[in-house]
């Protein structure tokens, strides 16, 4: 695993479920080994896997550390605060808000907010100069202020890469401005929802450092720090050097567009925004800038609702409220930020530079021939079912020749597998083995237990293999130890030796599902190729082994074993072990 990278797998945490495959908008995943790590250099960092993954293992790098030792080692600094706090930290006033990290050993708390108004008034202009020449208007602008889309277009969509507006993200501008103000000598740290803020900090060396909002909460909890707890905070506990103004509409959809058209009604600009890395990828599937009548100005928010639903986010209250707070919270800011601040303002040029992960194109027959060695030899066996994470067999396909995936994680494959392994080797348990539902009609058999049951079983499974279907209760005059077996509260094994006209058997009935499937296993103690003076030994033998099994089954099935494949699967996969053991 890699703790470099701000994703990273806890390999020993990861549960094999390709979850975070299907919800990876890029298929940045390789499955190694039956565990899913991050490909960094294909990662947008867009945080999906991160949310949901089920099992917990994909983690956010921790700066934490890092943090705290750079409160040692400077004098001052400052904490740049995304402007979705007032929805994340809605227990704390905004001067409580700026007391409590000033608490923590902060020189000064700064608005990144500010660096959006800067980026909102360049792009004012930017857009303006770009639409004058009507005869050679550029046509679609992409907006540069979400690191995870300008990630995703430049390795994704190289066709979209020129329109992303040559201008540096609002954290960037933030950082910029706070070094011109206060000296290249602070300390920055900033602190948000956002993962893609860390390749960020990796790439642009003015950045620190980047914490997520869980990581502030994890500290306040660490230190003891809280609302109620907190004194009245003194007069200059206020952000630094001044309050920001509409660009606190920046972490909701339509915010950024909100907050440039206070310094630019942007006449003759069409305007539209996006939020969530899967619609962004729809919308832009197919756009082509040529046949566009009106320029179009694009904002992408990776996170579906903005800024406020990031993944770094600790607050599980409504989005609706989120937005709320923050709609609230601009309220009551200024309509654009001072003239001293525009003065004072940095460059504003530079978006995110992107390496370029090496893709290989691959031709139809290494295709078809990847696509051949998990049984999918025409077009109608491609069933595209996404069981693997993927949204065909071909791209499953090309991830095994990119080596991103294996064939185990095909269920359609690993099922027909299964299926024949059973099929070949039930056929050569000495044993009889049985399945039966709730009802006592057989799901599956082999041919030993139709031939222990007589030739008018065997006539029957000479019709119909398996006997699927069929009375149990017919055909063996035992089964009312399956009905025990499947009662309410009845018993997870029964043991019996049985007489079945000239022969005994011994009957181990087990449940595999309670109250719904039952399996038995019956051997035949008397017959002829059994030494006399080996039965009672081989049959203690038996005995110890259906125990095992029983136990096997137990464990392995779970609530799958109403399906026959599983269910024949761990009965093989038992008697396997056991006779490795054997061995």
């Amino acid at each position: 695993m890699n703790y470099l990278s701000p994703i990273y797998t806890e390999l020993t945490e990861c549960q094999d479920c390709y979850k975070c495959i299907r919800q990876c908008p890029v298929k940045a995943i390789r499955v190694e080994n039956g565990h899913a790590t991050i490909l960094s250099q294909m990662c947008i960092l867009c945080g999906n896997c991160v949310i949901h993954c089920p099992a917990n293992a994909k983690h956010i790098r921790d700066d934490l550390g890092k943090a705290k030792q750079l409160l040692t080692l400077k004098e001052k600094v400052i904490v740049s605060i995304a402007p979705s706090f007032s929805a994340e930290f809605s227990d704390f006033t905004p001067k409580q808000f700026v007391a409590a990290l000033r608490k923590l050993g902060f020189w000064g708390v700064s608005e990144t907010a500010l660096g959006a108004d800067l980026v909102s008034s360049e792009l004012a202009k930017y857009l303006s100069d770009k639409t004058k020449d009507t005869a050679n208007q550029q046509k679609l602008f992409i907006s540069s202020a979400c690191p995870a889309v300008v990630e995703y277009i430049k390795q994704y969509k190289k066709d979209l890469a020129p329109y992303i507006t040559d201008l540096a993200s609002p954290l960037l501008a933030h950082v910029r401005y706070l070094k011109k103000l206060y000296g290249e000598d602070i300390g920055v740290v900033f602190i948000g929802p956002c993962i893609a803020k860390k390749r960020e900090s990796d790439v642009w060396n003015t950045i620190d450092t980047v914490l997520t909002f869980s990581d502030l909460r994890r500290w306040f909890e660490s230190e003891g720090i809280r609302s109620d707890a907190l004194v009245s905070p003194k007069k200059n506990e206020t952000f630094i050097p001044e309050r920001s103004a509409k660009g606190t509409l920046y972490p909701v959809d339509g915010g950024m567009i909100a907050a440039t058209k206070k310094y630019n009604n942007l006449k003759g600009i069409r305007t539209m925004c996006i939020s969530g890395i899967h619609e962004i990828q729809d919308a832009l599937a197919g756009l082509n800038p040529e046949q566009l009548k009106t320029p179009l100005f694009m904002e992408l928010l990776s996170c579906s609702g903005g800024c406020v639903n990031g993944p770094g986010t600790y607050s599980v209250d409504s989005l609706a409220m989120k937005r709320l707070r923050v709609l609230d919270y601009a309220d009551s800011a200024k309509a654009t930020i001072s003239d001293d601040v525009v003065e004072d303002s940095p460059v504003l040029s530079g978006t995110l530079p992107v390496e370029i992960a090496d893709k290989v194109l691959h031709s139809e027959e290494e295709i078809r021939s990847a696509l051949r060695s998990v049984g999918k030899f025409t077009p109608a066996d491609e069933l595209n079912c996404s069981s693997c994470g993927y949204d065909s067999c071909r791209h499953f396909a090309t991830a095994m020749l990119d080596n991103r995936a294996e064939k185990t994680m095909c269920v359609s494959y690993m099922r027909k597998l299964a299926q024949k392994q059973a099929n070949s080797l039930i056929k050569s348990i000495p044993s009889g083995v049985v399945i039966a539902d709730r009802n006592l009609n057989i799901v599956e058999c082999n041919l030993n237990f139709a031939k222990m049951m007589g030739s008018e079983a065997v006539e029957l499974f000479e019709a119909k293999p398996g006997l699927e279907g069929a009375s149990l209760e017919k055909i063996a005059d035992f089964s009312r130890f399956f009905s025990d077996v499947l009662e309410i509260n009845g018993p997870d094994v029964i043991e019996r030796e049985v007489r079945f006209g000239k022969k005994i058997f011994h009957v181990s009935v087990f449940s595999i599902e309670k109250e719904s499937i039952a399996g038995g296993v019956i051997e035949d103690i008397t017959a002829p190729q059994v030494q006399k003076h080996r039965i009672v030994s081989q049959a203690r033998k038996v005995i110890d082994k259906n125990l095992s099994v029983v136990q096997k089954i137990a464990y392995l099935l779970g609530e799958n074993a109403a399906e026959t494949e599983s269910i024949l699967n761990s009965i093989i996969q038992s008697f396997s072990e056991d006779e490795e053991d054997e061995d």
